[in-house]
């Protein structure tokens, strides 16, 4: 062995073992076995070694493939179902030595020993088999008859029974003081008419089968002691009304599958008839019963073979021509009879305890009676390869059920929920199941997670205190504190995601969906509690049913494996070239499921490079697309919790549009910049003529000295300098005169220096003539606007009169009483200079009416406008000196705390705006108003918004207010997520564009997506 250096067979991975899993009858499995050796190693030969169950031994040799260090063979798999299992002999340098499958038994990666391990496995299975499409596709309600819904108040005469008048009872065994033993049962008149009745209820939950436990004749309330198979207890109604109530299921999309117990019968029945209760001559009565051969006795009549030792239950010889007969193939057998009343399947009691010659008869003869019917088998551990009685059963080869009761899911769920093993541990286990189950079964299964034989799910997952030794007068009592509700029900409800999401049908045992608890048999088995349910876990459970009803992928679509670390585990549903994992058409999904059972926070970054490219939903959650970055999905996780996460199909995303960027002071004008007059609508034309969709803008913001609306003086004024005259002369404001510009002005080449000089000059003209001879209808409208933007326009009207009156100067510089808007000075200020402020008024009411106008002739032609908007504002701005306690301010007015970038390839000391920092704790306080101010303002100027520096919401580079350069600054967090969920509770959709300038951490593509 030491001169291997590595031999690996991967059993779960398509390149050494093909196909992976179970294989067909009569087809080929293609082995590969990795073997790295050094230099002086010889391999002389490798050998798989094949044993096929009750046949024994086959060796295939392996032929070494061209690239020397991979060995390759091809097993035949039989003509008939069965169970094979191999490892590797590897011959070397005159040793043997071998490969096997780990100690585990699970498949995947082996291990190399000088003796042979356990082996590998292969379930092969009949070809020809098909499991139900109907079962594969449905959601499964089991029902404890008597403890489900009692329609009426009548008392059925029955020996040794107990009635419960109340419904809410606790149910209770009623046993001899002496032996123990039973003495009486306790029935709550649970009834066919009760189901019926609550069929609607069963209906809009989703439900499609109804499994009920055993509904024959017998002494007890759980109806395992068959007394008659023939006959329904008639507690529970009449054969008619049982054939009523599937004939109604049916209607409405509701399927029956009934409890076969045919290992064991009651003591007290027409076949053993020990009490002589019944008119028969029963096998404990005579030897000359017709009933006689089906039971072992040992002391004739006294002593015979029973069900575990149980006396009430004597076993049956089930391969007894006479009884199979019975139960199976005579024409009004059980198995025929029940058929006719309207039941889609059976349900096979203690199936390991069934010889198989019986339990294959009656698969093949349910099928060649209705193919479409189901059997289901009471199995406890891995279906593929139980060992019953010395004997592994072949029960997923193709011959003897459709579906077993997968207790196998129940314990992975349990497991992992509760922390015993880990997410790895958990997909370890489940590719097991899967490597061992062939397709049609494995996607047929029975996900079960409470049952009538256990405890219920919510009571162990609340963590109960074991009821061992525990009397049962107290089990009785026992309800989970609060703080363990709380705990039981997260768990249940990422349970019951994982059972609506995972492959196979998901089966609910009645009142798990409204979070009842008990212990293990009787308090299990409790009436249903109709008054008093956990309405929000039902309406969970009614959302998962109601998402796997309505998508194939959650059904029949792939299981792949994607997060399985610690606390978290996850896995996609996946449909693709319009095919189920059947080769059935459905249309592409995918599904991404992930789990944390942990009580922390966590953020898990899966890897979705091999699933359909694009966005995906919480299916649950507000619609909000998540979309994938660098092919990694990031999400997060709340402790004790489940997401579901959809792919948004391609066509469903936004439509690829072009545009132009092109701000309108590049426009044609002889006022020296352009405006809002003739060429801006003649752009319009051209860009609805060229199939342009967007027109993108600079910020419509006024602009500083140096002519940049990125240093605006008002986050929400609009540029002035973008006025019309032309439309001015139209509004009988100007004249044809006033606006004759002076020959050296006609240009095309800007000049804003020019354009401040004459268009403020025939602004403010404009507003004389408004103000002294305008009408009362355009007064009227100019009042309603000032009043519609006070919000923002009072102060940007008084901030501008003032910088006027103070010769330009910054407000830091004002007096100190305006500077701090003590409101003594601001109302003298108001007072002193209302013409001006009026005038300021003026301009934004012309602004927004001529910009307004260009809008809607814009987006007539199928454009749409691209505003921007800086993330920072100026410091001598209107804004800051309005709301100084939302910047990070100095008692002097001057910045603490400015704004820039890092140094970077573009600048060795980074680059300093200077723009002061928001106080973001400040406006968290009331909800982030000023923001949802500033982009409402937006959003009724464009269609959609460009956000500068988008980052700096993630996380912003901050720099003292005294500082140099930006060298000495440190990244600190911006409000992120929290803030754009405020904005977007207060201004619905976003339609946002990010700035990214292609240097941007995960944590911005995040919050961007």
């Amino acid at each position: 062995m030491a001169a291997l250096l590595n031999v690996i067979h991967d059993s779960q991975n398509e390149f050494y073992r093909f196909p992976v899993g179970a294989a067909a009858t009569e087809s080929k499995v293609r082995l590969r076995l990795k073997v790295e050796t050094d230099k002086d190693t010889e391999v002389s030969g490798i050998k798989i070694r094949i044993w096929e169950d009750r046949v024994g031994e086959t060796l295939y040799s392996m032929a070494r493939m061209e690239d020397g260090e991979y060995y390759e063979g091809y097993v035949n798999m039989p003509k008939k179902g069965t169970l094979l299992w191999y490892y590797f002999i590897i011959s070397v340098n005159g040793q043997v030595c071998f490969y096997s499958n780990n100690d585990e038994m699970m498949g995947g990666v082996g291990q190399l020993a000088d003796y042979p391990h356990a082996a590998y496995q292969i379930t092969v299975y009949n070809k020809e088999a098909k499991t139900p499409d109907w079962f594969k596709h449905s959601v499964m309600y089991q029902i404890f008859p008597d403890r489900f819904y009692r329609k009426g108040n009548e008392m059925v005469e029955k020996p040794n029974a107990l009635y419960h008048a109340s419904w809410k009872d606790k149910p209770r065994y009623y046993k001899d003081p002496d032996n123990g033993e039973i003495i009486a049962y306790d029935f709550f008149g649970g009834n066919f008419a009760g189901i019926r009745e609550k069929l609607p209820y069963l209906k809009d939950l989703g439900i499609s089968v109804v499994y009920l436990n055993p509904i024959f004749e017998s002494a007890s309330n759980h109806h395992y002691d068959t007394g008659n198979y023939m006959k329904t207890d008639p507690i529970l109604g009449t054969n008619e009304e049982f054939a009523q109530l599937c004939a109604e299921g049916k209607k409405i999309g509701i399927r029956f599958i009934l409890d076969g117990v045919f290992s064991h019968t009651g003591e007290d029945s027409i076949y053993f008839n020990k009490y002589g209760n019944y008119d028969s001559v029963g096998a404990c009565q005579s030897k000359d019963s017709p009933y006689y051969s089906w039971y072992s006795f040992i002391d004739y009549p006294d002593k015979y073979e029973s069900w575990w030792g149980f006396t009430n239950l004597p076993n049956v010889r089930e391969e007894t021509p006479a009884y199979m007969d019975y139960i199976i193939h005579k024409e009004d057998s059980v198995l025929h009879y029940w058929n006719k009343q309207g039941i889609s399947g059976w349900r096979l009691d203690v199936i390991d305890e069934l010889p198989e010659k019986f339990s294959q008869a009656f698969y093949k003869e349910l099928k060649n009676t209705d193919p479409d019917s189901v059997l289901i088998g009471e199995v406890w551990e891995d279906a593929s390869n139980k060992v019953a009685y010395g004997v592994n059963r072949h029960y997923l080869c193709g011959y003897e059920i459709d579906s077993a009761m997968n207790y196998p899911f129940r314990r992975i769920v349990i497991d992992f929920l509760l922390g015993y093993v880990d997410g790895h541990q958990i997909c370890r286990r489940i590719m097991s199941l899967k490597e061992n189950y062939p397709a049609q079964n494995f996607y047929a299964m029975m996900n079960l997670l409470g049952s009538h034989d256990r405890e219920r799910i919510l009571t162990i997952f609340g963590e109960a205190p074991s009821c061992e030794g525990v009397p049962e007068r107290i089990q009785a009592k026992y309800k989970l504190d609060d703080e363990r509700l709380k705990l039981g029900k997260s768990r249940l409800k990422i349970a019951a995601a994982w059972q609506m999401t995972f492959p196979g049908v998901p089966c609910i045992y009645y009142g798990d969906e409204i979070g009842m608890e008990g212990y293990k048999d009787p308090f299990c088995r409790l009436p249903y509690d109709w008054d008093n349910g956990d309405e929000d876990l039902r309406q969970w459970y009614k959302k998962l049913i109601h998402l796997r009803n309505e998508n194939v992928a959650l059904q029949t679509g792939k299981f792949l494996p994607i997060y399985s670390d610690g606390d978290i585990f996850g896995y996609a549903r996946v449909i693709d070239d319009g095919k189920d994992v059947f080769g059935e058409p459905a249309e592409n999904d995918v599904f991404i499921v992930l789990m944390n059972r942990g009580n922390e926070m966590r953020t898990v970054y899966v890897d979705v490079r091999d699933l359909w490219a694009g966005s995906f939903i919480n299916v649950f959650g507000d619609g909000r697309e998540l979309n994938v970055i660098r092919e990694v999905l990031h999400v997060s996780m709340k402790p004790c919790s489940v997401k579901i996460y959809r792919c948004v199909k391609n066509e469903e995303q936004h439509i690829r549009e072009c545009g132009v960027l092109m701000h309108p002071t590049s426009f044609p004008s002889k006022y020296g910049v352009g405006d809002f007059g003739a060429s801006a609508y003649e752009f319009v034309d051209f860009l609805a003529e060229a199939n342009q969709k967007i027109w993108q803008l600079l910020p419509l913001t006024p602009v500083d000295d140096c002519n940049s609306p990125y240093a605006s003086p008002s986050a929400f004024a609009g540029n002035t300098m973008l006025i019309s005259m032309e439309k001015l002369v139209d509004m009988g404001l100007l004249t044809d005169e006033d606006i004759k510009v002076p020959e050296k002005g006609a240009t095309n080449k800007t000049d804003y220096e020019f354009a401040r000089q004459v268009k403020g000059k025939l602004l403010a003209k404009a507003a004389d003539n408004f103000f002294t001879k305008g009408n009362a209808d355009d007064m009227a409208v100019f009042e309603g606007f000032c009043s519609q933007e006070a919000y923002w326009l009072n102060d940007y009207a008084l901030f501008k009169a003032i910088s006027k009156q103070q010769l330009e100067a910054g407000w830091i510089e004002w007096p100190e009483d305006l500077k701090k808007r003590r409101p003594e000075a601001l109302e003298k200020a108001r007072n002193e200079l209302a013409q001006e402020i009026g005038r300021e008024c003026f301009y934004q009411y012309l602004f927004s009416t001529q910009w307004q106008e260009l809008k809607i002739y814009a987006n007539g032609k199928g454009v749409k406008i691209l505003g921007d908007m800086p993330i920072f504002v100026s410091q001598n701005s209107a804004d800051v000196w309005a709301n100084q306690k939302l910047f990070k301010l100095g008692e002097d007015g001057r910045p603490l705390k400015v704004a820039g970038v890092p140094p970077d390839y573009f600048s060795k000391t980074g680059q300093l705006w200077g723009n002061p920092q928001y106080d973001w704790d400040e406006m968290a306080k009331d909800g982030y108003r000023w923001w949802i101010s500033r982009l409402g303002r937006m959003l009724e100027q464009v269609n959609m918004v460009r956000i500068d520096h988008f980052r700096g919401f993630e996380a912003y580079w901050e720099i003292d207010g005294d500082a140099e350069t930006a060298i000495d600054g440190e990244w600190v967090k911006g409000p992120g997520m929290e803030f754009f969920g405020k904005l977007k509770d207060s201004l619905g959709e976003l339609p946002i564009v990010a700035e990214d300038l292609g240097i941007i951490t995960d944590e911005v593509e995040i919050l961007r997506e």
